[in-house]
This record gives C-alpha cells, sequence and structure tokens, in this order.
C-alpha cells in the first residue's frame, strides 16, 4: 500500500493543530490551577487584612472606652450628679480628658438637664449632644454607645455609657474627640495606611482600599473613612508562578522556531522562486518545484505554459489594439458626421430657410404694391435678389463644411443686427426699435456673437411668420452683471406649453442657448406678444 505525500496545506495544519492544541492544554491547566491559588491567597489576605483593620480601629477608640469604664461606674460620678462637686469634676474629670487625648466630657442627670460639662481646649467648639431621651433608646440595647456628628470644626466622635443607680440609671457620661489631621495622621500610622475622610458613598471597599462608613445616633450614614494601604499588594506570587513563565517563555520558544522553519521549507522558498522566475522572465527558477507533490508543482506547471502563451498573447494584443484604433477613428468620424449634420439642420432652418422665407414675404408684398407704386415694388424686388444671393452664397459656404462668414470678414455683432433688421424692414412694413450696448457685444466671443445672431433671427422670423407682429424691440444690455439679450414683439403671442407642431425653431433655440452656455426664457400670452430673454454670464467661457 502507497501512501500519497502531504500537501502544503495538510502539513501546515497538522503542525499547527498539534502545537497549538498542547498549547492550549497545557496553558489552560496552568492558568486554571494558578487562578485558583491566586484567588484563595487574595481572599486570605483580604480578610486578614479586614480584622488587622477591625483589630486596629478598636485599639484607636480604647482611650473612649477607659475613658468611660473608668469613670462610668464610680461611686464618686453617682454622687456628683445628686450633689454637685465643681472642685472634684474639674479634678477628675478635665484630667482624664489629657490623660485620654480626649476634647470635651458631660454629665447628663436622667431627666436630661447638664451636670456638668468640661473641654481641654475652650477655643473649638463640639456640636450639641443628642437629647437624652435617644440616649437612653441607644444605651438600653448596651453598656456602651458609639456615634458621630459633624460641624464645622470636622467630625466629632463620641462615647456615651450610663452612670449606673439601684434603680435604673443615674444619667449618662459622654466623652467626645475630634477627627482632624493629627487624628488620621494617629490612625494611619497605626494601621501603615493613608487615612482620610470622605462623603458616604454606597459602592463599598475595593481591591486597593477600605471604606467604613461612620453613623450618627439614629444609624445614618454622615461621613466614610477610608483606608489605603500605602504599600501596593503584591500579587500572589510563588514558584508555581516562576514555572509556569519560564515554561511558556520555552514553549513559545520552540514554537516559534518550529514555525520559521516550516513556513520558510514549505511555504517562503517556493514562493521566493517563483518570484524570482517572473521578475527574471524566465521558467528556469521553478524547476526544482517540478519534482515535489505538493500545491506548487501546478504553479510551476502554470508558470512555464504562461511563458510559452505570452508570445501569443503579445502578438493578439497588438492586433487588437490596431482594431480598436481604428474603431475609434471610424466613431470619431461618425460622430463628427453626426454634428456636422444636426448642425448643418439648425443653421439651414435658423438662417436659410428664415431668409428665403422673409423673400417670400417680400414677394408677396410686392404683388399687391405693382399697380400702386411700381417703383417701389422695383426695389423691393432688387432686395429680395439680393437676399437670396446672400443665401445662395451663404449655402455654397455650409456645403463647405464651414460656418457663415467663418473665414471672411465678419460684422460685430450690433452691426449685424442692424443690417438684419434694415433688410427685414426694406422687405416687410415693421417697426424695429434697436437698444444695443456696444461695450456689451464686444464681451462677446465668435462663437456666442453666432449663435446670439441666429437667436435674433429666428426670433424675428417667428415675429413676423406666426405672430403678424408690427413692432419689434430688440436690447443687448447689462443686468445684475451678465449681459442680456432681449428681442419683444407685439404679436398675437402663443401658449409655450400647449405648443405642439413639427418646426424646430424653439427647440434650435434651447439648443443654441445651451451651446454658448446661457440660460433661455419664452414669455408669452394670447394676444400679448413674445419676450424672449437669453442670459449671458458665465457661460461665455463654455462658448469659447
Amino acid at each position: 500500500m502507497t501512501f500519497r505525500p502531504l500537501k502544503l496545506r495538510g502539513k501546515l495544519g497538522l503542525l499547527l493543530a498539534a502545537m497549538l492544541g498542547l498549547f492550549f492544554t497545557v496553558f489552560l491547566g496552568l492558568r486554571l490551577q494558578e487562578y485558583r491559588e491566586l484567588t484563595e491567597a487574595r481572599a486570605a489576605l483580604r480578610a486578614e487584612a479586614e480584622r488587622q483593620l477591625g483589630r486596629w480601629i478598636e485599639i484607636a477608640n480604647r482611650p473612649l472606652q477607659e475613658f468611660l469604664l473608668d469613670l462610668a461606674p464610680w461611686t464618686e460620678t453617682r454622687d456628683y450628679l445628686a450633689r454637685p462637686d465643681p472642685a472634684w469634676a474639674r479634678s477628675q474629670l478635665d484630667s482624664a480628658l489629657a490623660d485620654h487625648h480626649l476634647e470635651a466630657v458631660w454629665l447628663l442627670r436622667a431627666d436630661g438637664h447638664l451636670a456638668y460639662a468640661g473641654q481641654r481646649d475652650h477655643k473649638v467648639q463640639p456640636p450639641p449632644l443628642p437629647a437624652p431621651p435617644d440616649l437612653a433608646r441607644a444605651t438600653r440595647k448596651a453598656s456602651r454607645i458609639q456615634f458621630f456628628a459633624p460641624d464645622s470644626n470636622g467630625l466629632w466622635q463620641f462615647m456615651a455609657a450610663p452612670v449606673p443607680a439601684p434603680q435604673g440609671a443615674a444619667g449618662w457620661l459622654v466623652a467626645a474627640r475630634r477627627w482632624d489631621e493629627v487624628h488620621l495622621t494617629r490612625l494611619g500610622t497605626l494601621t501603615d495606611c493613608t487615612v482620610k475622610l470622605e462623603p458616604p458613598s454606597a459602592s463599598g471597599s475595593t481591591g486597593a482600599t477600605w471604606r467604613r462608613a461612620l453613623t450618627d445616633l439614629h444609624g445614618r450614614a454622615v461621613q466614610d473613612v477610608v483606608f489605603t494601604p500605602t504599600e501596593p499588594q503584591l500579587p500572589f506570587v510563588d514558584r508555581h508562578g516562576r514555572m509556569t513563565v519560564l515554561l511558556f517563555a520555552a514553549f513559545g520558544t520552540l514554537l516559534l522556531t518550529a514555525l520559521v522553519l516550516a513556513v520558510n521549507r514549505w511555504v517562503l522558498r517556493p514562493v521566493g522562486l517563483l518570484g524570482r522566475s517572473l521578475r527574471e522572465n524566465t521558467p528556469a527558477p521553478v524547476a526544482p518545484l517540478l519534482e515535489h507533490g505538493d500545491e506548487f508543482r501546478p504553479l510551476a506547471q502554470l508558470v512555464q505554459e504562461s511563458f510559452a502563451r505570452r508570445a501569443e498573447l503579445e502578438r493578439e494584443i497588438g492586433e487588437r489594439r490596431r482594431a480598436e484604433d481604428a474603431l475609434r477613428a471610424s466613431q470619431e468620424q461618425l460622430r463628427h458626421s453626426v454634428e456636422l449634420r444636426a448642425r448643418l439642420a439648425r443653421d439651414l432652418h435658423d438662417h436659410v430657410i428664415q431668409s428665403i422665407y422673409a423673400a417670400g414675404l417680400g414677394l408677396e408684398s410686392v404683388r399687391a404694391q405693382m399697380s400702386a407704386d411700381p417703383f417701389g415694388a422695383e426695389g423691393r424686388i432688387r432686395h429680395c435678389m439680393d437676399n437670396l444671393n446672400e443665401t445662395i452664397r451663404q449655402v455654397r459656404s455650409y456645403i463647405n463644411d464651414l460656418e457663415p462668414d467663418a473665414h471672411g470678414h465678419r460684422q460685430q455683432f450690433t452691426a449685424a443686427v442692424r443690417a438684419l433688421t434694415n433688410t427685414m424692414h426694406q422687405l416687410w412694413p415693421v417697426e424695429f426699435v434697436l437698444d444695443l450696448d456696444d461695450t456689451e457685444a464686444a464681451k462677446l466671443t465668435n462663437v456666442v456673437e453666432i449663435h446670439a445672431l441666429q437667436i435674433v433671427r429666428e426670433c424675428l422670423s417667428n415675429a413676423l411668420r406666426h405672430g403678424q407682429a408690427t413692432r419689434v424691440v430688440i436690447s443687448l444690455q447689462s443686468e445684475d452683471g451678465r449681459t442680456v439679450l432681449r428681442v419683444r414683439d407685439n404679436g398675437c403671442g402663443f401658449d409655450a406649453v400647449q405648443r405642439t407642431g413639427t418646426g424646430r425653431g424653439l427647440v434650435n433655440l434651447t439648443t443654441r442657448a445651451r451651446e454658448m452656455g446661457a440660460t433661455l426664457r419664452i414669455d408669452s400670452k394670447k394676444d400679448a406678444g413674445t419676450a424672449v430673454t437669453v442670459r449671458i454670464g458665465a457661460g461665455q467661457e463654455a462658448g469659447r
């Protein structure tokens, strides 16, 4: 039984699967063991730290506790409540304040009246004491009670204990001290932490700090004391952690080395031979790949076949390029022919047909004038002949694929409009009013002048042929920084929206305005004449 050699994909897959499987098995096992040990160690450390913190806080409260234990059970204290002796109170109570580092002491009778109040520093006034009923209710549950109260001097800690009597309590002994910077520093030195007071928070202790609420007599939090260790707690590291680091370092090095050798042998070297073959434009470098049975053998065969087909492909590309050039030239000629045909159709309509129609109008008027004014009729016939001769010359120019007056001396726009209106006036009894600004006309380019003149001709033809106008006003002026050409007549007008028919007049007007880069507007109403407005501005640049 023969075994087929493994392909490159199989080799890399097996290698990566084996190494990754081993890696994840070892990694997960070690990480789970380390996580359990670390979690247990951190929980134990935090529990021990909480217990130690509670002990240190209890130690810090011992001066208050000792003060109450020493003085509250005294018979002399109970006798003082019955028979006050100020000298005894100053000698015993006030001196005990300094011994226990306290700030103030109070003796209250059972009826709530103050029997004695002493202070170590009379410049600092403590906040008022709670009402005796509140102290009485609180001392029923414990032999000593502790509470806090804030004021303008900071935070005060109070501790109260009942003064025992044969029947109930004879009164209460209350001691207080101030939580100032000195006390916080002393507490921080005792607990090896940085201690500060913060507003009450519901977040509780975190991994790096401990927070305890300081409550008043009714259990409401007034402030939080926050303990932050002065030295950061180090993570739990033992020999298992060090062994884990070393093991993963060695395993990572082995994995990287194996991957580099495998990829270099099975991937990079064959790819490099293929790239060298392509760069040097020869199939010789891929010859060693033909001896192996992996995926690169078909690639090497394809490279050899590609070189064989390359010459044939280059020949085909050359032939196709020549065919594309010939096709492109043919398309350009066809496009030029189509454009020439459209232009000739437009120019024949706007100029030649209009000129012939104007001559026809003149001849029609001559027929009515022959009997009444033979000499005037002869003059009109002469004008008609001149107009027809000019039309013949323009047709010859179109046959030679030239614009009218393209190579001859062309009149300026204003002169051409005056000549046109003069001819029309000789052939047809109509009044022309010209308001042409020569300065604005001088701004027009050659192409814009030709289009504008043809628009004027189309408008005059429409006014005479369709509108039966007797008065036409042609103006060329500057409005809002733009040159405006306007042709108005007093003809019968028409509805531009409902205008139908086979004529190309309105289409040619729109086309010429677009080609000269202008805007065209036609305003016409039934029996109210027609106004054609062409606004020439930045569009002149398009006409260049």
